[in-house]
C-alpha cells in the first residue's frame, strides 16, 4: 500500500526545507529507521528516517529542490497494510474501491509544470503515454509528441519560469520523478552563474532584512587592552587542557559580558510591538555566532550566568561542533537572548566591524582581531595586546548611555581579568 511520506513539522516556526540529498532511489527496499533524505531548514541540516518498511516507488523532490511543510517527499509501497512507526509523515490510506481505481488509473499523472509546457505545445496530455513510475507524464514525453516546428530544445519556458521559487521547483520536481537527482543547486544547469537564495542563505537575507528594517542600529566601538587576559588564558591552559576544555578568548569575553548584561538588563531584551514595551529577559542565553558551509548560525549557550569557565569553554566547543557538522537540533539554534559574533580570526579580519542585530535581540558584541597595538602605560608608549571590540544596540531600547555603562563593565572585566575570575561560579 502506498504510503505518503511528507516533510514533517521541523519546529520553531520552519515551513520549508531544501533536500540536500538522497539516501534511497525508487525501487529500492527500505527498513523502518533507515535514512530517507537530509534536508536543510533555516536553523539546521536534518536527516530524516523512514517510518514505515516497504520499497521506493517515487522521490517527489530533485536535491536542491525546496519543499514546504506538507509535501509529499517520498512515496513507499508497504506491501499491504504495513506497520506505521509515526514518527513522521501520514498513515497509509484505505486501499480505493474498484471504481476509484479505476478513476486513478484513468486520471493523467503530470508535474503542474508539465502540464503548462503542453498546453504550451499544444499537445493533449491524454494522448501520452507517460514513461514516468504509474505512468507519469514527464517532459521529455511531452516533447515527443510535440509538433516538429513547435520544439525548442532550448526549453524557453522553463528559462523564463526559473526566476520563482515554485516554478522552479515544479521544474525540478518534474526532471527528476523517475530519473536520479540532478546536481545540487538546480537551478544553476538552467541559468549558468546563478545562485539560488534557498535554506540556509535565504534565511539570513530574510532574517538580516527584518533586523535592518525593525530595529534602529548603532554601533559603539573601543580598543581594550587584552595583556593581562592574555596571561591569564596562558596560565589556564594546562588546567584546561587537563579537564579536557579548549580554552578559547571566547568563555572570557562571555563571562565579561554575563557581567555586563547584569548591569545593564536593557541590553538582555526584546521590544513587544504591540504592547509597546520593552521585555527584559530573566535568563541569561547567549548566543555564538558560527559560520557553517552556506552561511551563519548561533547555537546558543543556555544559562551562561550559571557556568563555570571551563564549562563554558566546553558547551561552546560542543555547539559549534555540532553547528559546523550539521547536526545541531532546532532547540541549540534558538532562544537565545544576546549574541556574541568574533571575525577576529578570519583571513584579513578587522579591529571593528558593524555587526547586525540578531533580531528580534537588541544588542549584539563583535569581537575582532587581537594583535600588538601602541598604548601609554605610566607615560611610556609601548606594544600591548589589544582587540577590538564593535558593539551594536537597537536605539529604540538602549542610548549611548546605557551603551557606554555596558563597554565600561565589559572592558574592565576583560582588561582585569582577577575582578572577573572572582566573580566566575
Amino acid at each position: 500500500m502506498p504510503f505518503e511520506f511528507k516533510l514533517p513539522d521541523l519546529g520553531e516556526g520552519i515551513h520549508e526545507a531544501q533536500v540536500l540529498a538522497w539516501k534511497v532511489r525508487p525501487g529500492q527496499e527500505v527498513a523502518a529507521f533507515q535514512p530517507l533524505c537530509e534536508v536543510e531548514s533555516a536553523k539546521a541540516a536534518v536527516e530524516l528516517t523512514a517510518p514505515v518498511a516497504g520499497r521506493v516507488l517515487e522521490t517527489r523532490f530533485a536535491e536542491g529542490a525546496v519543499a514546504q511543510r506538507g509535501d509529499v517527499l517520498v512515496v513507499i509501497d508497504t506491501d499491504g497494510d504495513g506497520e506505521w512507526f509515526g514518527i513522521v509523515g501520514s498513515a497509509p490510506a484505505a486501499r480505493p474501491k474498484p471504481a476509484e481505481q479505476g478513476a486513478l488509473t484513468n486520471r493523467v499523472r503530470a508535474a503542474p509544470f508539465v502540464r503548462k509546457l503542453a498546453r504550451e505545445r499544444g499537445v493533449p496530455l491524454e494522448d501520452i503515454a507517460g514513461s514516468g513510475p504509474h505512468g507519469r507524464v514527464r517532459i521529455a514525453d511531452v516533447e515527443r509528441h510535440a509538433p516538429t516546428a513547435a520544439v525548442d530544445t532550448r526549453t524557453p519556458s522553463l528559462e523564463v519560469e526559473a526566476h520563482t521559487p515554485s516554478a522552479a521547483a515544479e521544474a525540478r520536481g518534474a526532471q527528476t520523478e523517475v530519473e536520479a537527482p540532478i546536481p545540487r543547486p538546480a537551478v544553476e544547469e538552467q541559468r549558468p552563474g546563478a545562485i539560488p537564495l534557498v535554506g540556509l542563505r535565504k534565511s539570513i537575507a530574510d532574517h538580516m532584512l527584518q533586523a535592518w528594517r525593525n530595529a534602529p542600529q548603532v554601533t559603539s566601538m573601543d580598543l581594550f587592552d587584552v595583556t593581562e587576559l592574555v596571561k591569564a588564558r596562558e596560565l589556564l591552559l594546562a588546567t584546561a587542557s587537563a579537564e579536557g576544555a579548549r580554552l578559547t578568548y571566547l568563555p572570557f569575553f562571555m563571562k565579561a559580558a554575563v557581567e555586563a548584561l547584569k548591569a545593564v538588563p536593557e541590553a538582555n531584551a526584546s521590544v513587544d510591538n504591540q504592547q509597546q514595551a520593552i521585555v527584559l529577559k530573566q535568563d541569561l542565553h547567549i548566543g555564538v555566532a558560527t559560520a557553517v558551509p552556506g552561511g551563519l548560525v548561533v547555537p546558543v549557550v543556555r544559562h551562561a550566568d550559571r557556568l563555570t569557565l571551563l564549562e563554558l569553554a566546553k558547551e561552546i566547543e560542543r555547539l559549534v561542533s555540532a553547528a559546523r557538522e550539521r547536526r545541531s537540533t532546532p532547540s541549540e539554534l534558538s532562544g537565545s537572548t544576546f549574541t556574541i559574533t568574533s571575525f577576529g580570526g578570519l583571513p584579513g579580519s578587522p579591529l571593528f566591524a558593524t555587526p547586525i542585530l540578531n533580531y528580534p535581540e537588541v544588542a549584539i558584541l563583535g569581537l575582532g582581531r587581537i594583535d600588538l597595538q601602541p598604548r601609554v602605560v605610566d607615560g611610556q608608549v609601548v606594544p600591548r595586546q589589544c582587540i577590538g571590540v564593535s558593539f551594536t544596540f537597537d536605539h529604540r531600547v538602549l542610548d549611548g548611555e546605557g551603551a557606554g555603562r555596558f563597554m565600561s563593565v565589559l572592558k574592565r572585566c576583560v582588561e582585569q581579568p582577577l575582578e572577573l575570575l572572582a566573580r566566575l561560579r
